[in-house]
This record gives structure tokens, C-alpha cells and sequence, in this order.
């Protein structure tokens, strides 16, 4: 439903929007959403290339997926895994070198 709300709004032609759902929506989202209007990002991926991470996702399968964004170091992501400054750092490096954009979140809460 929310796919179909999106793309039935307008967005202004000098604005980018990106959506980033859960890591299961991602193929249906991109699938579905209008890529006129809107971009897809995932809303995390791991430091490391491929390999036995359980969990988590590569920034090269993002890639085999056709995802052009992520986001790293969300909130949450540090508050509950701990993730440091230095780790988002390497996980943007990692994914920029990937060739993905990245959306780095430096600080959310009220008093950051």
C-alpha cells in the first residue's frame, strides 16, 4: 500500500527521494516503486566482502541486486550493535568503493 501511495505522489523535479525498507522488501519495493520518482537503498551492509557473515549483507550482493544506496551508521545500528564512528567509516569506504551512494548518519539523537 505504501508503494502505491508513493507512487502516486509527485515529487519535485529537483529533489531526490530515497526509500530504504527492510532487507526482505527490497526486491518487491524495487520492483514496484516508480524509479522515475524514487530511488531503493538498503538500510545497512557489512564491512567485509563476501563471505560467511551470517546476518548480514555485502556491499557487492547490494550491488548484484541493482541497490544503488545504503545507509550506514543509523542510530539504531550503533545504539544496539555498537557500532563506532571508526566502524561506520570503514563500511562507507567499503561501500562507496563498491560504487554505492551512501547516506552516513553522524549523529541523531538530541544531544549529538
Amino acid at each position: 500500500k505504501l508503494v502505491e501511495e508513493l507512487n502516486a505522489g509527485s515529487v519535485p523535479s529537483n529533489t531526490e527521494v530515497v526509500c530504504a525498507p527492510t532487507f526482505i522488501h527490497l526486491p518487491y519495493v524495487q520492483d514496484n516503486l516508480d524509479t522515475a520518482k524514487f530511488q531503493v537503498s538498503a538500510q545497512n551492509c557489512w564491512v567485509e566482502g563476501q563471505g560467511a557473515y551470517t546476518g548480514e549483507i555485502s556491499a557487492e550482493a547490494l550491488g548484484d541486486m541493482d541497490i544503488k544506496w545504503v545507509i550506514l551508521g543509523h542510530s539504531e545500528r550503533r545504539a544496539l550493535n555498537g557500532e563506532s564512528n571508526e566502524l561506520v567509516g570503514e563500511k562507507c569506504k567499503k561501500a562507496l568503493g563498491e560504487g554505492l551512494r551512501v547516506i552516513a548518519c553522524i549523529g541523531e539523537t538530541l544531544e549529538q
